[in-house]
């Protein structure tokens, strides 16, 4: 049994990096064919207030604009 069948894996692909772009790509078909959810660091954020009527939605939509 392999981790991603423990946990739901999620990776922020705009905070990951590698030495060529062949590589990211490569990386990401793997951990996406495996099961990982393939997320960017907005994505994150607006999940984690989970709504426009948040009280910090505002303040976190002016982050990343």
């Amino acid at each position: 049994m392999g981790l991603m069948d423990e946990f739901d894996v999620h990776v922020v692909t705009d905070a990951c990096t590698s030495r060529t772009e062949r590589n990211r790509d490569a990386a990401y078909d793997r951990l996406a064919a495996e099961g990982a959810s393939l997320v960017t660091t907005e994505m994150v954020l607006f999940e984690w207030l989970k709504s426009a009527e948040h009280e910090h939605f505002k303040a976190v939509q002016q982050l990343i604009k």
